[in-house]
Formats: C-alpha cells, sequence, structure tokens
C-alpha cells in the first residue's frame, strides 16, 4: 500500500534533518546517510559481546524496546514517505552513541535509561497505519514524532562528540533534564492525540501546545542555567571581567597603529599553529606600547571569533593581594563566560559544595575546562609590575596549563624583562619591539602626526614637520616618552620656545621624568613643593586608585591636632595641577600615574634631586598615609558620638569634611602595618602612640578579646594573622589591635557568609565586630543616602542649596559601596543603589539543592547541613531512601475487629508471572466497608515535594522491568533501577560460568552463546528466584526453595 505524504508533513521531517545535520561533522554526515535498522541491531550485539568478555554486562536488553519501537515508526515511515532518505537519520545517531558511549559505564547507562524512557513514551503508530495512512493529520503527528525524536539525537550527539566529554557528561545531562523531559512530554501527547479518532485531531491544537511547551522548556532552561552561571562565577570570587579597563585601554590607541602585529609569523604561529610553541612573549623596553599593542591583540581576538579568549591586565596595586588566584579565577570565569554551558559542571562539582575557591581547587578546575575547549588563548599582560615571587609562581602555573593533556591552551605574556622572568621566558619564541623599530616607528609616526595638528596653524607645515621627523627620531620606540614630549610643547608660545624644546629633548623617560620631578621642587615655594609631594605619595602609596575628593582631604592632614573644616578643606581640585603631566584623571575622578614606570622611579629610582635615595621613600610615604588615615579616623566618633547632634552631623557630611572615610576606615591599619615592616624607621613615635590609644576607645572590649571570640575555618589560622603581625610584636597594644581587625576580616570573608543577603550579612559585621567601626560606618553611609535623596525641603538646618549641588557631583559616583567585606568596592562604591544591587548578586551565591524544579531553588539555602537535610528528604539518592518500616502480622482480636491485612504476594515460576496482568485499579483502591474501620484522616505534609513524591505511591506502576520471565512493576524510577541493578549483578555473576545473556534481534529470534555445564547446574534457581530471595520475598512453587 502506498501513500501520499503531506507537503506540511514533508516540510517538518526536511527542516529536521537539516538541523541535525548543522551539528554533524562531515565523516559522520556522510555515514548516517546509509544506516539501516539492522547495523544498529549488528552494533548493540557487538557492543554486549565486548561487555560479556571484558565482564561489565551493561543489561543491553533496556535498549530493545526502543529499537523495536523504532522499527515499527521506521517501517511506517518507509510506507508513508516512499523514496525520501528519512528512516536512515532515526537510526544511524543510535549506532554512534552506543559505541562512543560503551567503556564509560555512567554515560552508558543514562543513555540507555533515555533510550528506555522515549520508547515507554512512543506512540503505537504502527497500529493505526493501515487505518489512518492517508489522513494528513495523522501524517503530521508522525512528523512530529519524528522532530522529537531527531530533536533528541541532536542534543546527545553534541554530548558525545565535544572534547573529553566524559569528563562532564554527567553534570551535562543533568543540564539536559528540562529538555529531555520537554521531548517525552511531547511524545506522550503524540500518544494521547493518536489515542483518538484521528478525524477529531486538532492539528492547530496539537501545534499551539508544542510551540507553547517549547517555550516553557526554554525559559525554564534559561533560568536554570542563568542560576547555574551566577553561582559559578560568584564561587570564583570574581565581580567583573573589567571590561570597562579594556575599554579604558582600548581608547588610548590610535586608529591604525598596532596592526603589523597580526601580519608577524611569530605571532600567527603562536594564533593559528596547534602545533607550535605554545608559549610566545612580546617584551619591550618601559613605555614602548605594551598594554596598548596587548590591548589591541585581546580586542581583536574577541570580535574574530574562532578562540575562546582570556585575559588579565597586571596593575602595582598588589599589597594584601592573591595574585596567583585572582588570575586562576579571572580566566576560569571568562572561559566559563564564554561556554556557558560548562557552569553546570562547576557548580555541581565545586560552587555547590560551600567550599573555598583555594588555588588546588582552581588548579583542578582549569585542566578539565581546558580539556573540552578548544583553541583558549590566554594574554596577560604586565606580569613585571607584580613581586619577583609571585612572577615566578604565575608563570609557572600559566605555562603548566599549556602542557596539559588535550589541551589547546596558548599563552602571550606582554612585558619587560626581569629576573625571573627571563629565566623562564628566553627560550620562548619572542617579539622584542625593539627589533620592531620600523612597524613600531610608523605607529609613533601616525601618532605624533596626529598631536601636534593643534600646532599646525600656529606654526605653520614646515615648522611643524621638522619637529615631527625630530621626535619620531629620538623616541627610540618609546609612545610614553613621545606623549611626555607632546605635552610639554603645549606651552611653547613662539618659533624660538618651540625650536628650543626640540633641541633640549629628555634622553629617555628617566631624563623625563628627572625634569618634572624637579620642575616640581625647583620652580614652586616650599609649602606648595611639599603639597606636590604629599600628592605623590597619596598615588604611589596608596591601596587603590584614589578618588581625587579623597587626595583633596588627605594632603591637609599632616598634623595630629588638625581636622578638616571649613578653614583647613581645601576649596578645589586645581592642586593635581602641581604634578602633571606624571600624573592623570580619569573619566571616574581617580588619579593615576601616567605609567607605571613613572611610579617606580619615584620610589625605586635613583634621582639627581636626592642623591642619598630615591624623591619618595616609601617607609615615609606609609607613615605619612597612616597619619593621615588615623586623624581621620578620630574624627569619625562623632557618628556615634551622644553629644553631636544628627543635623551637626549631616552638615559635616555635606560639606565634605568626611569624604576620606571610606579609604581611611578600610585601610588605616593597612598603612600603618607597611610602615611598621620597615627596618629603617622606628615604631617609637609619640604622635603615632596618641593615635594608637585615641583608636582604642573605638573597641568594644579589652583589645584582642574579640580574635578569641571569632571562630575561624580551617583556611585560616590564628597563627597565621599573628605572623603576619610580627612587625608589632614591641607594640602589644597596636599588635592586639590588628590581631582583632585581621581576625574580624577573615572571619567575614569565610565561604560561608557568601549565601548570606547582603542584609544578613551588615547584621552579622555589625554583631561581630570587636570595633565600633562598622556601626560607625552605617551610620555615616545613611547620612550621604539621605543628603543623595535630599531636596529643598529637608536640607540641614543651616545648609545651602548649592552646597548640596556640590554635594551630589562629587560624592554620588561613589557613594553606595559594596556590603561584601572583602570586595575591593567596600570602599569604592557605586552612584546607585540599583547598581550596588545588581553588583552585589555576583557575591550572593545560595546552595542550592539537587533539583531545579524544586520550590527551594531559588531561594537556596545558608548552609551546608540545610542543604544536606533538604536533599536527603525531599531528593535522596536511591541508596538514600528509606525502606519501609516492618509491621508483624496481627492476631485478630473481639470487637471491635481489625481488618485483616492483605495477603503478601506470592512469588509465582517466571512463566506463570510473566503472563500475569497487574490487578485492575478497582482491585488496588478497594477499601473495607465504613462501620469496619476508624475514620481515616490522610498523611499531612509540610513541604509540596514530599506531596508530590507521596502521590506516586498511590498511581498505577509505570515503570516495568523489561528482563525476560520478570514481569514486575514499580512507581518510581530509581526503584525500577535498583531492582535492574539486581539483575545485572546476577547476570554478571554467571559470567564465571560463561552463562548467557541474550539480546533479541530484530527478526525475534535469540543470539545466545555458548552455555557450558556449570550453567546447567544453576538452572534449579532461575535469576528471578534470587532477586525475589534479595528483596525479602518468600519463593514458592516449583522453583522455590
Amino acid at each position: 500500500m502506498t501513500s501520499t505524504i503531506s507537503t506540511d508533513a514533508t516540510d517538518r521531517f526536511e527542516a529536521s534533518i537539516k538541523l541535525l545535520q548543522r551539528s554533524l561533522s562531515p565523516n559522520d554526515a556522510t555515514a548516517f546517510k546509509t544506516t539501516t535498522s539492522e547495523d544498529v541491531w549488528k552494533a548493540a550485539e557487538e557492543i554486549q559481546e565486548v561487555q560479556r568478555r571484558r565482564k561489565g554486562l551493561r543489561n543491553m536488553k533496556r535498549v530493545e524496546p526502543f529499537l523495536k519501537a523504532l522499527e515499527g515508526y521506521s517501517k511506517v515511515i518507509e510506507v508513508i514517505c516512499n523514496g525520501t532518505p528519512y528512516v536512515p537519520w532515526v537510526w544511524a545517531p543510535i549506532k554512534l552513541m552506543l559505541q562512543l558511549a560503551d567503556e564509560h559505564t555512567s554515560a552508558f547507562d543514562t543513555l540507555i535509561d533515555a533510550y528506555k524512557q522515549i520508547a515507554e513514551a512512543m506512540p503505537q503508530i504502527g497500529k493505526l497505519h493501515a487505518t489512518f495512512g492517508n489522513d494528513e493529520r495523522f501524517q503530521i503527528v508522525l512528523s512530529f514524532v519524528y522532530e522529537d525524536i531527531l530533536e533528541f539525537h541532536r542534543r546527545a550527539y553534541k554530548f558525545f562528540r565535544r572534547r573529553s566529554w566524559h569528563i562532564f557528561f554527567d553534570s551535562l545531562w543533568k543540564g539536559f533534564q528540562f529538555r529531555f523531559t520537554g521531548i517525552l512530554r511531547k511524545l506522550a501527547q503524540h500518544q494521547e492525540l493518536l489515542m483518538k479518532e484521528v478525524a477529531v485531531i486538532n492539528v492547530t491544537e496539537a501545534r499551539q501546545w508544542r510551540v507553547k511547551t517549547e517555550e516553557d522548556i526554554e525559559k525554564r532552561e534559561k533560568l536554570t542555567r542563568k542560576d547555574w552561571l551566577h553561582d559559578s562565577i560568584s564561587w570564583l570570587k570574581v565581580t567583573g571581567i573589567r571590561e570597562d579597563e579594556l575599554t579604558k585601554l582600548g581608547e588610548n590607541r590610535h586608529p591604525g597603529t598596532c596592526e603589523w602585529v597580526f601580519r608577524n609569523p611569530l605571532f600567527q604561529t603562536w594564533k593559528d599553529d596547534v602545533h607550535g610553541e605554545p608559549v610566545l612573549w612580546v617584551k619591550g623596553i618601559p613605555g614602548a606600547g605594551k598594554t596598548i599593542l596587548s590591548t589591541y591583540v585581546i580586542e581583536q581576538m574577541q570580535e574574530q571569533g574562532g578562540f575562546t579568549t582570556a585575559y588579565h591586565i597586571c596593575n602595582s596595586y598588589t599589597v594584601g593581594k592573591d595574585l596567583r588566584g585572582e588570575i586562576l579565577r579571572s580566566f576560569a570565569a571568562q572561559l566559563l563566560q564564554s561556554n556557558q554551558d560548562l557552569a553546570v559542571h562547576v557548580f555541581e562539582h565545586y560552587a555547590n559544595k560551600g567550599l573555598e575557591p583555594a588555588i588546588p581547587k582552581l588548579k583542578r578546575l582549569l585542566p578539565e575546562l581546558l580539556m573540552t575547549i578548544k583553541d583558549v588563548r590566554f594574554i596577560i599582560d604586565g606580569l613585571d609590575e607584580y613581586p619577583e615571587l609571585e612572577q615566578s609562581k604565575i608563570l609557572a602555573e600559566l605555562i603548566q596549563l599549556t602542557k596539559e593533556p588535550n589541551s589547546q591552551c596558548r599563552v602571550l605574556f606582554s612585558n619587560r624583562e626581569g629576573k625571573q622572568i627571563d629565566r623562564v621566558l628566553n627560550v620562548k619564541p619572542t617579539i622584542s619591539l625593539q627589533d620592531q623599530h620600523d612597524d613600531v616607528n610608523k605607529d609613533i609616526d601616525v601618532f605624533v602626526q596626529f598631536s601636534l595638528e593643534n600646532l599646525r596653524s600656529s606654526f605653520g607645515d614646515v615648522l611643524i614637520g621638522q619637529v615631527q621627523r625630530h621626535i619620531v627620531e629620538r623616541a627610540k620606540g618609546m609612545f610614553l616618552w613621545t606623549r611626555l614630549v607632546l605635552d610639554s610643547l603645549e606651552d611653547c608660545g613662539s618659533h624660538d620656545e618651540l625650536l628650543h624644546a626640540i633641541h633640549t629633548l629628555p634622553e629617555g623617560l628617566d631624563q623625563a621624568y628627572e625634569r618634572i620631578l624637579r620642575r616640581v621642587l625647583k620652580d614652586k615655594n616650599q609649602a606648595t613643593s611639599k603639597k606636590a609631594i604629599r600628592i605623590l605619595e597619596w598615588i604611589a602609596c596608596s591601596f587603590r586608585l584614589m578618588k581625587v575628593h579623597e587626595i583633596q582631604d588627605g594632603i591637609v592632614l599632616i598634623t595630629k591636632d588638625l581636622e578638616l573644616n571649613e578653614r583647613s578643606k581645601l576649596l578645589d581640585d586645581s592642586f593635581l595641577d602641581l604634578c602633571k603631566p606624571l600624573i592623570q584623571r580619569s573619566s571616574k575622578n581617580t588619579v593615576d600615574f601616567v605609567h607605571f614606570s613613572a611610579k617606580e622611579y619615584i620610589l625605586r629610582g635613583a634621582s639627581a634631586i636626592d642623591e642619598e635615595g630615591p624623591f619618595l621613600h616609601y617607609a615615609k610615604a606609609q607613615y605619612s598615609l597612616a597619619f593621615a588615615c588615623m586623624s581621620y579616623m578620630r574624627s569619625s566618633m562623632r557618628f556615634i558620638d551622644p553629644q553631636t547632634t544628627e543635623n551637626e552631623r549631616r552638615i559635616r557630611v555635606l560639606r565634605g569634611f568626611h569624604g576620606l572615610h571610606h579609604y581611611a576606615n578600610e585601610f588605616w591599619f593597612q598603612h600603618f602595618l607597611q610602615y611598621a615592616k620597615s627596618p629603617d624607621y622606628p615604631l617609637e613615635d609619640d604622635e603615632l602612640d596618641v593615635f594608637i590609644e585615641d583608636l582604642s576607645e573605638f573597641w568594644k572590649h579589652e583589645l584582642g578579646v574579640g580574635a578569641k571570640r571569632l571562630k575561624l575555618d580551617d583556611t585560616t589560622s590564628a597563627a597565621s594573622i599573628a605572623y603576619q603581625l610580627q612587625d608589632l610584636s614591641d607594640m602589644p597594644q597596636a599588635f592586639n589591635m590588628g590581631l582583632d581587625i585581621q581576625t574580624f576580616r577573615k572571619f567575614l570573608s569565610q565561604e560561608k557568609y557568601s549565601h548570606l543577603t547582603p542584609d544578613n550579612l551588615r547584621k552579622e559585621e555589625l554583631n561581630h565586630d570587636p570595633t565600633h567601626f562598622s556601626k560607625i560606618s552605617k551610620a555615616y553611609q545613611a547620612i550621604v543616602r539621605s543628603l543623595i535623596d535630599c531636596t529643598t525641603d529637608t536640607l540641614p538646618e543651616g545648609a545651602k542649596l548649592i552646597e548640596l549641588d556640590k554635594f551630589k557631583q562629587i560624592y554620588t559616583d561613589s557613594a553606595f559601596i559594596c556590603r561584601y567585606r572583602e570586595c575591593e568596592r567596600y570602599s569604592d562604591g557605586f552612584g546607585t543603589s540599583a547598581e550596588r544591587d545588581e553588583h552585589e548578586q555576583l557575591h550572593t551565591k545560595p546552595l542550592r539543592c539537587a533539583d531545579p524544579t524544586c520550590h527551594f531553588w531559588s531561594r537556596g539555602f545558608t548552609s551546608k547541613t540545610g542543604l544536606i537535610k533538604h536533599n536527603r528528604k525531599y531528593h535522596p539518592l536511591p541508596d538514600e531512601l528509606p525502606l519501609p518500616d516492618f509491621e508483624p502480622r496481627k492476631e485478630e482480636q473481639a470487637p471491635p475487629p481489625a481488618p485483616a491485612p492483605a495477603p503478601l504476594p506470592q512469588a509465582a515460576p517466571a512463566q506463570q508471572r510473566a503472563a500475569t496482568p497487574p490487578p485492575p485499579e478497582s482491585e488496588e483502591s478497594e477499601e473495607p466497608e465504613p462501620e469496619k474501620t476508624a475514620p481515616k484522616r490522610g498523611r499531612v505534609f509540610t513541604r509540596n515535594e514530599g506531596l508530590e513524591r507521596h502521590k506516586l505511591s498511590h498511581e498505577p506502576p509505570r515503570f516495568h522491568c523489561h528482563y525476560e520471565g520478570c514481569g514486575r512493576q514499580f512507581y518510581r524510577k530509581d526503584l525500577l533501577d535498583r531492582h535492574e541493578n539486581r539483575h545485572e549483578t546476577m547476570a554478571d555473576s554467571s559470567q564465571v560460568s560463561n552463562g548467557q545473556n541474550t539480546l533479541v534481534n530484530n527478526s525475534g529470534t535469540t543470539t545466545p552463546q555458548a552455555v557450558d555445564q556449570a550453567q546447567a547446574s544453576m538452572a534449579s534457581i532461575s535469576v528471578n528466584s534470587l532477586l525475589n530471595i534479595a528483596e525479602g520475598e518468600t519463593t514458592q512453587g516449583p522453583q522455590g526453595t
């Protein structure tokens, strides 16, 4: 009988095939076109035989219902779609999947179980074909089924064909559960449709239902994947990939420059040749434009695609940071951002364990990710800005990543030479910017020509042309030197001044810096020079980038009795001009040196200005900053002093007298400790002693008591904290202060507190802080927020509207600090509470339960104990399921008589049991007459999950054992799995006697293996009898024991 296939159904068949083909490799696509059902049956039998030989049978009979269901389905397609290539695409992926999964037990069992579930959900199409084969509605349902089967094949193919798939299979398959459940739901819906008469099938409604189901699946998948990614990034403690930093650096590149690097043979080999050396070093002298070049490479590789590019740009703010861990965490986070389907693996095996992202875990995680992500390119710039000990560790870690098995990771280092760096990278392929002088000079020439355009109208083309050539010749590949020189030309007001400036250009960066510093000291009066030095101290020795208003206040606090008020506070920010062009101001009102080499020169380079040492002495600068911060902290007591009115506090904050609060509160002790570490300066200082004594009044209890009350986890010890404070051992008061402060901060940064909401974390901070500093900060922040929301009607008494406008202009951009103490934004906030709240979500990481469909999934848990209890109660593994209580049979007693318990099921012979249908539903639900039993009360559950799980026991069994001669039924899949595992155990044990485990082939016959005499000796006891005994049943009849 031939049928005519409808256009609508044909379009669906062909669209499904094209979608699958787009996921296939060319070789697999070719092989799929010629695969038949016989090939799949044969492959299954061969796999079974291989498993038998290695004594690892996996119950291949589970796949039989699926193959038989597909066989019936395929025959219908062959008839209806005669002459079309649709059938091979149903069969071919099965053969490949089984072959790929064979050697990986967990994946193989998962795949077989999935096939079994599909078989159970598939509609019985073969029985209806003879009657409805030509009906268009029947054909459309047929195409729906085809679409669902190929969707499963396509997604399973992606699992099994990705690199190192077996490592991630369990986690990734869990991420597939929403989709797989949706496929089963759709197949079940098709079965329900076909149970009706075809004439009443509403194809439009069926399509709408499929669309809605698909939308629901997409929505749930998206939300769950978002949670997995969020929790994984949060666990890594990466609160931003610093894309704004990359954008800012990219803006410094002039169009047309740096393009030569992509034509460089060494770079091309590193980028494209998977067999070449995986490490490349781009080196150059200070100011040669390495960071701008690295930024261009990063941006271009991200735009071009084809690679997973991760980067890290180092800076000199390194004190107190875990630099190696920061880089590894950043790389892991960027890999996840680019390969978000792997987030479920990080979530399952790391983030949801409630453990710290310590170096050992990162060293295990990164190779795992690199095994499955191909063509990874790491770019790290400015490693020379880190301490030498850290340099060697970071080099070793990153180079090791390129050597991991199956890794396609390649690393580019961009930095200047150094002892540790040279030792490792000198043997690697190297692009020296000094050797690329032609390309670099062309870039400098483009930059100079553009920068001199403003002077061209005043001095003419001829003179500007001479100036341009002279600067390019003298630059010697240094972009930074070129920039400093061009800045100095802006002050030239005549031809003679311009010519003189050109003929007296400094030689190299050091001489350029020296000239600027001489001008700072020699061309200014003594008071102005001291102010300039204090500015440079704050920029050179602070623990983070400083805001303009913070430096403005910090440079004023130079005597112990001075505090900020109307007379002492600087009126504006013109003070920064004293140090230009050595420093620069960003669009976010932060101040930094024009280049790391400027900071280095000031702190370490020999200076002609002071022949005894560098321009700034590090310890002296730390003393100045500690002095200023401690001086400010004394004034902050006003925020909790009952003698100060709330209006007075608001007025002081409004007028900017507490603009240094966030920085001083966070870092005053760190500056004091850095000063104490210097062997060249004594700690005996009367003014510092006074500050220490005054600040001790901020403690709630005796110094040192707070540290003893705080319990730390095993990642930190009190001894390690005390070791960090050993330089204060001669100052017991300061030592105990440090012990309390450092212990408190470690206490709040423990992993368990990352599961708390910001509000709850703030409560913990206030409760456990051994000082009043947290309380003071809370009061300060409350006043700042009230002033930002302030209007004319709510101005503090005595304040002016112009003062409010100025306050908002200066302080709003950082008013809302992050409430997670270990975050760098704890002392440098956000412009709005919404920005702060969005940022804090990166910190918030609840522990989630095992089932994404659970009502508790989105809320999560704040402790591992709560999570474990929840999982055991509502999402137990098969081995965790409680056994039912044993209830002995009771004797019947005098009235009122108790109903006799139902008799235990009798184990029948295997043949009889297989043929016996399950009892009708009416028998299972039949209850005694009301007058013979006490009134029943329904079970009560505290959680919906428990109720849903209990309801399954009242439904007809849905899961059937497919072992020949068994026929047992179960209402939960995990119980069926446990039952079938016992079948497998018995089958494996019989292998010692070369027992048979047959697979029914497509013709309905068996293919038994040779049976030896030992098998015959075991015939008196069947496998089912052994199972019954193992499950506590009494086996009776001819095979009973």
